[in-house]
């Protein structure tokens, strides 16, 4: 698994065996990003289901200004924080531990707005509706 695009493109990014975290593959992340293309720059990114960092992480490499990422796994959470030191991201990034509906919610109460929200929740995971959702989105 590697960064691929962007200041730190080709840089790898580290994982854990055993842990029951799929990485987002490179090439997935690598369409997305093309996708996406110059909505990155000077964004503020939200990752939840985090796992590795490595989506949150390749939006750092490609200009966004902010990454927030959201993991309930502690182990993951390590990762996540190693894997952004790969290129001193550590102050324009946020680690937050917990589950995700719960971490949005506070999120939403707060001034914290995001220009692009990634989720990749795990298989069978189903995220309950919730007003906030719809009625505190508001553009960055």
């Amino acid at each position: 698994m590697r960064v691929t695009g962007g200041e730190a493109r080709g840089r790898p990014l580290k994982r854990l065996r055993g842990l029951r975290i799929r990485p987002t593959s490179d090439r997935v992340r690598e369409a997305l990003f093309d996708i996406l293309g110059q909505r990155v720059e000077g964004a503020s990114f939200l990752d939840a289901f985090a796992g590795t960092g490595a989506v949150g992480i390749e939006a750092l490499s490609r200009g966004a200004r902010q990454a927030v990422f959201l993991e309930r796994d502690k182990r993951a959470i390590r990762l996540i924080r190693e894997n952004l030191n790969i290129a001193d991201w550590a102050r324009s990034s946020e680690v937050i531990e917990g589950e995700a509906e719960t971490s949005l919610e506070r999120l939403a109460r707060g001034p914290a707005r995001f220009s692009i929200i990634f989720f990749d929740p795990p298989a069978g995971f189903s995220l309950p509706e919730a007003s906030w959702c719809w009625s505190t989105a508001r553009h960055s």
